[in-house]
């Protein structure tokens, strides 16, 4: 058990480091718009690049985010038919959600990892920055989707225990049996 533990604390150190990167991006994106937006209007020059740029770190925000969103369970979650439902009920809706998302998110681990792959070995740089690589950007798809399949699969072993609590029989002097 606790190595389970030991893995849970290193995955949750990494989603805030990975926040912390996320944040770095979207000052990034903020300093650069508005050198854009001033060298636009100020001297009628924009900087090439920037709506490319731009695409590129948004991504980055998003992606790297995922698993620390899941951590915190902050996805968007309609539950206004399930919070009726008791709470083995609830355990099961919320496991098959949870092993459909870790599907779904690890096929898309698995065809980014091997389209990111072939920009890297097809040696494609970023169309404005012709110096720059594409292939990290691409990263970041199989990075983000990785870190969500493994919170779901934490969540996952969170989750069984509740399912089975379910099953224990109450005897009349309310013990379980």
């Amino acid at each position: 058990m606790k190595t389970g533990k030991a893995l849970e604390t290193g995955l949750r150190r990494l989603e805030k480091a990975l926040v912390f990167v996320a944040v770095g991006m979207l000052w990034v994106m903020v300093f650069w718009g508005t050198a854009h937006t001033t060298a636009r209007y100020l001297f009628h020059s924009p900087i090439r690049g920037t709506g490319e740029a731009s695409q590129l770190l948004m991504a980055g925000v998003a992606l790297l985010c995922l698993g620390y969103v899941q951590s915190v369970k902050g996805h968007i979650s309609i539950d206004i038919l399930v919070r009726r439902f008791p709470p083995r009920v609830k355990a099961i809706i919320g496991l098959v959600g949870l092993l459909l998302t870790i599907v779904v998110f690890a096929l898309i681990v698995w065809q980014s990892t091997l389209r990111t792959i072939q920009i890297l070995e097809e040696g494609r740089m970023l169309f404005n920055f012709p110096t720059i690589p594409a292939w990290p950007f691409w990263f970041l798809v199989p990075v983000g989707a990785s870190l969500l399949c493994l919170e779901s699969i934490i969540q996952v072993a969170h989750i069984l225990p509740e399912i089975g609590k379910g099953r224990e029989k109450v005897t009349k002097e309310g013990r379980t049996a």
